[in-house]
């Protein structure tokens, strides 16, 4: 029997200053590699093929972006994450791993340097440690904060963390 879903969603990378910067840094690239294709452009050359190749390196990694997304499923066993294309399959944390759930506010670039899967750094006296909280950051600044038994905290961004947070600890005790 397949374990039932209790809860999903899907957060995609929609923040408009993303895409902006996305857009405004790709569009140079594509024009140098452009003129650099025409520029040394012999009389034999297809330039038209490689105009067309330069466009697709530049944008085709955009097109695959605009389609990633973080999918969060709470199940009958565990609490299921995938950044897809990244994740071949879902992150699984199991219920017995997981002290406490909370949801938080947190500020993507602040706090975690950006948007992803990232590693919240911690700043001591000789530099930057990566050891604080491993952070799914897609979208907005409401996110779930999960206390692991082995003391590892896992943050998560949700568009509705309240829910999340009350299925999580429903699930997880088993009042299904």
């Amino acid at each position: 029997m397949a374990p039932t879903t209790h809860y999903e969603e899907t957060q995609y990378f929609r923040q408009t200053w993303l895409w902006v910067l996305l857009i405004v840094s790709a569009v140079p690239v594509a024009l140098v590699g452009i003129l650099g294709v025409t520029a040394d452009a012999g009389a034999g050359t297809n330039t038209l093929l490689w105009v067309s190749i330069v466009l697709a390196v530049v944008f085709c990694p955009l097109v695959v972006f605009h389609r990633a997304n973080l999918r969060i499923e709470v199940r009958d066993d565990a609490l299921l994450l995938r950044l897809w294309p990244f994740h071949l399959r879902a992150r699984r944390v199991p219920y017995v791993e997981i002290d406490s759930v909370t949801a938080t506010e947190i500020s993507p670039i602040g706090d975690f340097g950006g948007l992803g899967v990232r590693i919240q750094p911690t700043f001591y006296r000789w530099g930057i440690r990566l050891d604080g909280p491993v952070g799914y950051i897609v979208e907005g600044e409401q996110a779930i904060r999960i206390e692991r038994a082995n003391g590892n905290v896992l943050v998560v961004t949700s568009t509705d963390p309240h829910t999340l947070v009350q299925t999580i600890e429903r699930v997880g005790r088993g009042d299904s």
